[in-house]
């Protein structure tokens, strides 16, 4: 489990007519991320927990705590599925096996 998420630092971010789209390059990928997974996914700096951004969240959209920490773990984990985050060590999270 990724305690400090960090999003990997050669992909492209931008916002396309309200939607966030993620470009992964490397892969050859475009990602389409819903209004809570792009919120999430700014907090992904290296420098917050999970459970961090899961209490901003809560605080943010008003939902109770442990919905919020389900929410941002489960999208943390399918963003290291997808190897949009940098793993503890630095590098580019292997497989999703590896969570």
């Amino acid at each position: 489990m990724i305690l400090y998420p960090q999003r990997r630092a050669d992909v492209r971010v931008r916002v396309v007519d309200g939607e966030t789209v993620v470009f992964d390059r490397r892969r050859g990928l475009i990602h389409h991320l819903n209004p809570t997974a792009h919120y999430i996914w700014e907090r992904c700096d290296g420098s917050a927990t999970v459970a961090a951004i899961a209490q901003q969240l809560a605080a943010t959209f008003g939902v109770e705590a442990q919905t919020a920490a389900a929410d941002v773990a489960a999208c943390v984990a399918h963003l290291a599925t997808l190897e949009l985050l940098e793993s503890q060590d630095g590098s580019t999270r292997p497989t999703a096996g590896a969570l």
